[in-house]
């Protein structure tokens, strides 16, 4: 994703009557909302989409839909085609030459045409020449006596049959050329054809994949489990991680949306290595996780001790026998009933500690 970090500015792009018109009615804000929609825009291998498409990137902010829908539809800075596709104009496009330009322009090309004319003509008699210099050395030397000599009359077969195929190629271009209607306008242009995108070094760059929204690809991360067991071994406490990671999944969602990390997460392996440096040893962010996973079990045991599903709950088992604050508990005594009794041996029942001593509970 390193190529998508820039995006070409025009330097003379407020100069445009419509940015003017938007900044006149929008403020600042409206600019803001164009080139976060071109930024937007960037991320794709074209510079075109649906409406649909900026709604991920408004979701958990401050951004209505609603309004860059605005920003696209009422001030022409961007083209619709049959598709609903948009796509952004030019702006501030350049003038068109003056006429007495334009004849000088002709006239130079009509000049040029002309050089290019010689230099085919005279490229032309030193390809014969030289052609008929291998025919000659040929039927001397390398052809057998039986094979006909390359002569004129064979250059000349080879010059129609070269002019002829050129001719049916010119035929052919003109023929795809788009033909002037009679009231002199053009017919639409052919549909576009798909280009091989190449970077610096003229390598075909791999075909970019569709963005998705960075909470689906964290909820994916238990799925390798295999690179989630080598990322909870980065931890330094991995069987909390494992019994916990529903719990660790939460937290690292919330982790990103106060911080506002979302639109850096646009890969699945972005948000992998995010996640590891999340989780390693000795961070910050792994020391709050791990007091958030002790403070969640703390509350799960505790919870579970005070529920009615449990009698023993206010009682401690050592070596198979029943204890409570290190004393023994006969095997025939009811459950202990609150974690202030005290069993009374002579009476054979428990005691509440926060009553009169020789009261029965």
């Amino acid at each position: 994703m390193k190529r998508n970090f820039y995006l070409q500015h025009p330097i003379m792009a407020m100069n445009d009557p419509r940015m003017k018109k938007l900044i006149d009615k929008e403020r600042l804000k409206g600019s803001g909302a164009y080139w976060f929609i071109i930024e937007k825009l960037a991320l794709l291998p074209e510079p075109r989409a649906q409406l649909e498409y900026l709604q991920p990137f408004c979701v958990g902010r401050k951004i209505p839909l609603s309004y860059l829908q605005k920003i696209i539809r009422e001030y022409d800075l961007f083209i619709f085609d049959e598709d609903n596709y948009f796509t952004p104009a030019e702006l501030n496009p350049a003038k068109k030459k003056d006429e007495k330009s334009v004849e000088n322009v002709s006239g130079t090309d009509v000049s040029v045409s002309e050089n290019n004319r010689k230099v085919q003509k005279t490229s032309r008699k030193k390809a014969e020449k030289e052609s008929l210099k291998v025919g000659n050395s040929l039927n001397g030397s390398l052809l057998p006596k039986d094979t006909p000599a390359i002569g004129k009359e064979n250059i000349k077969d080879i010059k129609t049959t070269a002019t002829t195929e050129e001719k049916e190629e010119t035929a052919a271009d003109a023929a795809t050329l788009p033909s002037v209607c009679s009231s002199g306008s053009t017919p639409p242009p052919p549909p576009s054809v798909t280009v091989t995108v190449c970077d610096e070094w003229d390598e075909p760059r791999r075909p970019q994949h569709p963005i998705r929204p960075w909470r689906e690809l964290v909820d994916e991360l238990g799925r390798n489990r295999l690179w989630m067991e080598m990322a909870c071994m980065r931890s330094g406490y991995g069987a909390m991680l494992a019994r916990h990671l529903p719990e660790a999944i939460e937290f690292f969602k919330q982790h990103v949306e106060l911080y506002g990390k979302g639109d850096n997460l646009l890969t699945e392996s972005d948000v992998r290595s995010y996640f590891v440096n999340f989780v390693s040893a000795g961070g910050r962010t792994s020391k709050a996780l791990f007091k958030e996973l002790t403070d969640n079990e703390a509350r799960k045991k505790s919870e579970l001790r005070e529920s009615s599903a449990d009698p023993l709950r206010y009682e401690q088992i050592v070596n198979g026998k029943r204890t409570y604050l290190g004393c023994p508990i006969p095997d025939d005594a009811p459950p202990r009933p609150d974690p202030n009794a005290v069993w009374n041996e002579e009476l054979c029942l428990w005691m509440s500690g926060r009553k009169n001593k020789g009261k029965p509970d």
